[in-house]
């Protein structure tokens, strides 16, 4: 069947302030794309906004277009629903005209054609973290409609064990910042046009912090420690060394923020423009808004970094095996050590592998390791610059056992020579393989 706009154009005009529903009932679009678009402009690509407004400006699951808050600047005659396909699109174009009337501080309820629609508390609703809030929707609509919720277009249906549906109510317990956000409340009355209003529900929350643990650098060169900070309402973000407050200083510290795309989080930068052995250190990022405070400990460092296996190959006589890892030093590497044992031994083997020149701040480590013996292994590495030793490597585990295949011969049970024979079955345990 050929996919099709059942709904049919209108005109409409309403008062700055009110709700619009720009309905576009469509059929037999399941391999359709359907795009919502204002003078030509996309608003939906499906679900996938274009508008920077999309708080406000709102495509339902059933495809209608709902504006809150109208104002005059979403005036237009070309509100276009459209179906994607070649070699011409299917459309629908609504106008709007919105008159200018300064919204009050009690706005009116959203009326349908058979009656209105009323949210409680108010339209918008602020909550600190931990509380509970009840939302309702009212209407004296008969026969009373289905009263549908939707929270930001998707509705609710108890994905939430803290979101409570209760008839035309919906109770959350312990608000957290996720529970932010526009609640929706349609009266289903079987019209193209059903009322529907809506609930921003703004929950304050302290600052939540999220930090590199470890960020490492170098002599000389430009450091840059990032704190990522999200609160509402909004944190002041100070920076502290050595638990003293720090302040930008012209050609030595800058800091500067932005806001994450798309996100409720901004990103908080201290740069050092010089790098010297007296800023390595603990810093801490210290978030605070009227709701709490967090703090998160930063350790800038000129030692290598933690290195990570990136391989492994047997050695030409099959007897053993060559360990890779590669890690990051700014200043030259002037020693490594590998440790290893079978499982079960007490005793660590120690080898100290040749020091190679690295590319740029890049290194690699192969460590030979001769003359296995079956059984599990492990091993572990750390390297050493003029700041001091890395952290230990997570254990790269290993073992070695003769295959049952060339065990064999004829009809007697022959085991050759561990160097001949030996095959390694390399198991990665805490951490898988990557390449540089």
């Amino acid at each position: 069947m050929p996919p099709q706009i059942l709904s049919r154009a209108m005109s409409v005009r309403v008062k700055a302030g009110d709700t619009v529903i720009l309905p576009c009932q469509v059929v037999h679009t399941d391999n359709y794309v359907v795009a919502w678009l204002k003078d030509d402009k996309y608003l939906y690509f499906e679900s996938q906004t274009y508008t920077e407004d999309d708080k406000r400006i709102v495509r339902l699951p059933n495809n209608s277009l709902v504006i809150y808050n109208a104002t005059v600047k979403d005036s237009s005659n070309n509100y276009k629903c459209s179906i994607l396909q070649n070699p011409h699109s299917i459309d629908l174009t609504h106008r709007l005209l919105v008159d200018e009337n300064p919204r009050q501080e009690s706005t009116p309820p959203q009326y349908s054609h058979k009656g209105i629609i009323r949210v409680k508390p108010s339209k918008k609703v602020e909550v600190n973290q931990g509380h509970n809030i009840t939302l309702g929707c009212e209407t004296d609509i008969q026969p009373p409609p289905e009263i549908k919720w939707f929270i930001e277009n998707k509705k609710v249906d108890g994905y939430d064990p803290d979101v409570i549906l209760n008839g035309n109510y919906i109770t959350i317990k312990k608000v957290n910042e996720s529970h932010s956000g526009l609640y929706q409340c349609l009266a289903e009355d079987g019209s193209e046009t059903p009322a529907m209003e809506a609930i921003n529900v703004v929950v304050n929350y302290k600052p939540k912090i999220e930090v590199d643990r470890i960020v490492y650098s170098g002599a000389g060169i430009e450091s840059e420690i990032t704190c990522i900070v999200s609160a509402h309402p909004a944190a002041v973000v100070t920076w502290l060394k050595d638990d003293k407050k720090l302040t930008q200083k012209k050609a030595s510290i800058m800091m500067y923020h932005r806001t994450i795309p798309n996100s409720n989080k901004t990103k908080h930068i201290l740069k050092i423009l010089h790098t010297s052995a007296r800023d390595f250190g603990e810093y801490k990022c210290h978030a605070d808004n009227t709701i709490g405070y967090v703090v998160r400990s930063i350790i800038l460092t000129g030692v290598p970094s933690q290195a990570k296996i990136s391989g492994a190959k047997m050695t030409d006589d099959d007897a053993g095996i060559i360990l890779k890892w590669h890690l990051e030093s700014y200043s030259p590497i002037s020693e490594y050590k590998v440790q290893y044992h079978r499982k079960g031994d007490s005793k660590w083997n120690i080898i100290e592998p040749e020091v190679k020149d690295g590319k740029g701040n890049q290194f690699i480590v192969e460590c030979p390791i001769p003359e296995l013996l079956p059984g599990s292994y492990e091993a572990i590495l750390k390297a050493r610059n003029e700041f001091g030793w890395s952290l230990e490597s997570e254990p790269h585990t290993f073992s070695g056992d003769y295959p049952p295949d060339l065990a064999l011969k004829g009809n007697s049970a022959t085991v050759r020579s561990p160097g001949t024979f030996l095959a390694l079955i390399l198991v990665v345990l805490s951490c898988a393989f990557t390449s540089l």
